[in-house]
């Protein structure tokens, strides 16, 4: 199964949006995370808060129980690959309410994400960049 780099929005997917406050958590976002993690992906929150509002997010996610790697940071070995750090985080897969067409119920995610791990020939990002680097 591929493992792929998920970035993961804050404000209206994984809590209702109600910034500067924190919303109440959206229906099945934190199992469905948990799910992810469990299956060895990587889970980078993409938010546009920081300082202070950062922090709020980065709370309700440990309250919540809901895994992640890093919070508007690309992964170690994204950065060291490329040799540099730029602000869009690299991910495989972008799961954010402001997606054309919305977001998807979190159970729909999971089905589209997991049936794309098991798919032969799919490639992650980091697949790609390799072979262009040859």
């Amino acid at each position: 199964m591929k493992k792929f780099i998920l970035a993961i929005d804050f404000d209206g997917t994984v809590a209702t949006d109600s910034f500067p406050e924190v919303g109440s958590l959206i229906k099945d976002a934190d199992t469905v995370i948990r799910k992810f993690h469990e299956d060895g992906h990587d889970i980078i929150i993409n938010t546009c808060r920081t300082g202070k509002y950062e922090g709020l997010a980065e709370y309700f996610l440990k309250k919540n129980n809901i895994p992640f790697h890093y919070i508007n940071s690309n992964l170690p070995r994204v950065i060291d690959f490329y040799k540099q750090d730029c602000r869009k985080i690299s991910a495989d897969y972008y799961i954010d309410n402001r997606n054309i067409g919305g977001l998807p119920s979190w159970k729909e995610i999971y089905k589209i994400i997991s049936k794309d791990a098991k798919a032969e020939g799919t490639e992650t990002t980091m697949d790609v960049a390799k072979k262009a680097s040859k």
